[in-house]
């Protein structure tokens, strides 16, 4: 029994080309970084036409914002989604919630973020696209505060100690991603867990 063709509308077939370029973008940046990621690199890891690039991404600054948008949002939709997930207690939250943190702050999300946000120093353009790309992410990590802390969120100090948290746990993944070392050195973050831990935990004991 023949199967049936199923034709693709126009929305379908730019949908899919757009996808196709904004990985194309995420993958070179991540591979080569921001300077070396030309739009023709673009194309041909894409497998599709410098035309139909033009035609979707007029200029390499919108390929560029449209590839950190969309990286945010899947970001963003991942941590939400598993944050319901997470232990009830709030004992056994605060481990879980570092966990699922630094699973972002390690992963290529996280160093790529860091290359365009090095390169939009000087790059206005560039730098004009990824503010509100990060004002957004903040305002989403507010929003789904509630899922991310669950009853940790009703303790006095519970923000700040977050903030904390996050700044430190950024600053591990800089100094992890970007500093030079001659030969890998003991995992850190065991060790800072445990520290971020009792910190977020002697939240939900005050």
């Amino acid at each position: 029994m023949a199967i049936p063709h199923v034709r693709r509308t126009q929305e379908e077939r730019t949908a899919e080309t757009r996808g196709k370029l904004l990985d194309a973008v995420i993958r070179s940046v991540l591979d080569v970084g921001y300077a070396a990621t030309t739009t023709r690199r673009v194309t041909e890891i894409a497998g599709v036409s410098q035309g139909a690039q033009t035609h979707h991404f007029p200029y390499r600054v919108d390929l560029f914002g449209a590839a950190i948008e969309r990286l945010a949002e899947q970001q963003i939709r991942e941590i939400a989604t598993k944050a319901r997930r997470l232990p009830t207690d709030a004992g056994g939250r605060a481990g879980a919630l570092l966990d699922l943190l630094w699973e972002h702050f390690s992963s290529p999300m996280f160093t790529i973020f860091v290359k365009l946000w090095i390169a939009a120093a000087d790059d206005a353009e560039l730098y004009e696209r990824l503010v509100p790309v990060e004002r957004e992410m903040r305002r989403q990590i507010t929003h789904h505060a509630q899922d991310l802390g669950g009853d940790l969120i009703r303790v006095t100090g519970w923000e700040a100690r977050l903030g904390l948290a996050l700044s430190t746990m950024r600053g591990l993944a800089l100094t992890q991603a970007f500093e030079p070392r001659a030969q890998p050195g003991r995992d850190p973050w065991p060790a800072v867990r445990d520290e971020l831990e009792r910190l977020l935990r002697s939240s939900a004991a005050a």
